[in-house]
């Protein structure tokens, strides 16, 4: 009879173990929604919530990517998937990588800890913030709290990480710290970088953490080339001013995102999104439309995109106590001219917000993804990331607009929108060339390339193969 009971007792703990695990097992797979709908505009724009877990829908509770918890500052998107950087317990370091169109969790990819290391000697705040360059590549930095110095207390360190490898594999692309000639604490929470920074030319931008000027209004950018960064060479860009007029530093954790060459936007915990040129110079901003300023400053993150022709700002546009919490703003410019000033707003999402759980680290980023779509067209993936108080992607399509012509000659496809040229696959190189065989544009990011003036250029092209083809075109 014991036997039996014991038996009986013992099928009954099996049988809650397997429902315990099943539920575990739902929890894990369960997808929620913006429950929200979001019309199409005038122009043909439509925005698709894919998936969305927020802590607005989790009853306020805080939400941590995948459910792996720890210090997640940054996030990144490459190839179809979200990753975010994480700083787990024992001080590891980790890349939470999502599916990115359902948001499950694939891996939770353990980075090597020698990653973090000069000898014995471990760097502060890893996995601090992760970025993509223009070709695909991974990379993850620690946070310097003042990089006047020497030594690991204030070394900025970016690393290439290959998570294709099991153990991944990483290749430091930038080590350095700044001279004690800096007058100001030079703290950096968060960096962007442009060009192929692995195997070719590029930059990394460093945005200075602060409240007074010779800190937070100051940006170092460093040269790359094959993924070696001239650390001994920095240029030191001076912010000209800020929106609204009065900052004189950005303040906490300011972000970056890099457009060209030429061009970068700004945005701080004090500051609203401005473009600056490489002088730090203002180009543009919300103080040339003021009713389409966001809500508030306090959050920090903004991207520009193009897509079928047309061009796209997204900027952080809410704070955690601002009603809706912790939402975004999606703009539309006039055209390739990219005008804040005709630019117009499309939509504020999530329409409920991400939520109001406190974000001391002032994270909430947009990334773009542009994918294959229908009928030839690209769509874009945006995704959102808000420190502790949200993920998710959103897709977003357009219509082509009739002043985008699509044009195939020579084996060629790319569409032509005002002075702007979009090859629609990722070339090695781009160029324009005048009429008399002079070179008069290259391309920057291998999609685009614009004209100086209208005209007739010869448009030369050398695919990701090395082929070489050319054709004549019209700017009108």
């Amino acid at each position: 009879d014991n036997i039996f009971l014991n038996l009986k007792h013992m099928r009954k703990i099996l049988l809650s173990l397997a429902a315990i695990g099943l539920c575990g097992v739902v929890a894990t797979a369960q997808t929620l929604k913006d429950p929200a709908t979001y019309a199409p505009t005038a122009s043909g724009e439509q925005l698709t919530n894919l998936y969305l877990n927020s802590a607005v829908l989790n009853g306020g509770r805080p939400v941590y990517p995948g459910g792996v918890q720890g210090d997640a500052r940054g996030m990144a998107v490459v190839g179809g998937k979200m990753y975010v950087c994480n700083r787990g317990a024992g001080g590891t370091s980790q890349l939470v990588e999502l599916d990115g169109t359902t948001g499950a969790l694939l891996r939770t990819i353990e980075l090597p800890e020698e990653m973090w290391k000069d000898g014995e000697a471990k760097l502060g705040f890893i996995a601090n913030d992760v970025q993509v360059d223009d070709a695909g590549h991974l990379f993850v930095a620690n946070m310097a709290t003042d990089m006047r110095g020497e030594g690991t207390a204030h070394t900025l360190r970016i690393n290439y990480v290959d998570v294709s490898q099991n153990p991944v594999t990483y290749r430091t692309v930038f080590n350095a710290t700044l001279p004690t000639t800096f007058e100001k604490s030079m703290r950096v929470d968060t960096y962007d970088i442009h060009g192929d920074i692995l195997n070719g030319k590029g930059i990394i931008m460093l945005p200075i953490s602060g409240n007074e000027p010779g800190a937070g209004n100051t940006v170092i950018k460093y040269k790359v080339s094959n993924g070696v960064a001239d650390v001994a060479n920095p240029q030191t860009i001076v912010l000209a001013e800020f929106n609204p007029n009065k900052a004189t530093a950005a303040g906490a954790a300011p972000r970056i995102n890099i457009v060209d060459d030429e061009l970068f936007y700004h945005d701080g915990f004090s500051t609203m999104p401005m473009l600056y040129d490489m002088n730090g110079s203002v180009v543009d901003g919300f103080q040339n439309n003021v009713p389409l300023t966001p809500a508030a400053t306090g959050q920090n993150g903004v991207t520009e995109f193009e897509l079928n022709g047309s061009y796209y700002l997204i900027v952080a546009s809410t704070n955690t106590n601002n009603e809706p919490p912790q939402a975004f703003d999606l703009f539309k410019f006039k055209d390739d001219g990219r005008s804040f000033a005709d630019m117009q707003l499309l939509y504020r999402f999530p329409e409920a917000g991400l939520g109001a759980v406190a974000n001391a680290v002032r994270t909430a980023l947009p990334r773009v993804e542009v994918v294959e779509g229908a009928d030839g067209q690209k769509k874009a993936r945006i995704n959102l990331y808000a420190y502790r108080n949200g993920y998710g992607i959103y897709e977003f399509t357009n219509s082509s607009a009739t002043s985008v012509k699509l044009q195939t000659t020579e084996g060629l496809n790319f569409t032509v929108n005002g002075r702007t040229v979009t090859v629609n696959t990722q070339a090695k190189e781009i160029n324009l060339f005048a009429v008399d065989g002079q070179k008069v544009a290259t391309s920057a990011d291998g999609r685009t390339v614009k004209a100086p003036a209208k005209g007739v250029y010869m448009l030369s092209i050398q695919a990701a193969d090395g082929s070489k083809k050319a054709t004549k075109l019209v700017i009108e």
